[in-house]
């Protein structure tokens, strides 16, 4: 995923030295978010209960699918917690080129 010097540096500093970039932007957006501007662990700092509903919803944004996670993700945001909805499933080019 991550071919370009500037965010191999970028992983280096948030992430550690050793550490395995991730699959997706949305992921190292939110893993930096937790490590704050340092790059040190905060333990004090928990994800919130619509942390995957929000990875989801990024990632349409970057695959362009971006109505189906935003519906489920402010669905979340508004629900109680343990009520939040089903993760949303994007769906690959191949599957949206066979329906």
């Amino acid at each position: 995923m991550m071919e370009d010097p500037i965010m191999r540096d970028y992983i280096k500093k948030i992430l550690g030295d050793d550490a395995e970039a991730p699959a997706d932007y949305a992921s190292l957006i939110i893993e930096s978010r937790r490590r704050g501007r340092e790059g040190l662990p905060q333990p004090h700092l928990r994800p919130h209960r619509c942390d995957k509903h929000l990875q989801d919803f990024l990632d349409g944004i970057f695959y362009g699918d971006f109505w189906g996670p935003a519906k489920v993700y402010f669905r979340c945001l508004g629900s109680k917690q343990g009520e939040e909805p089903d993760r949303y499933k994007l769906q690959s080019n191949q599957e949206a080129s066979k329906s």
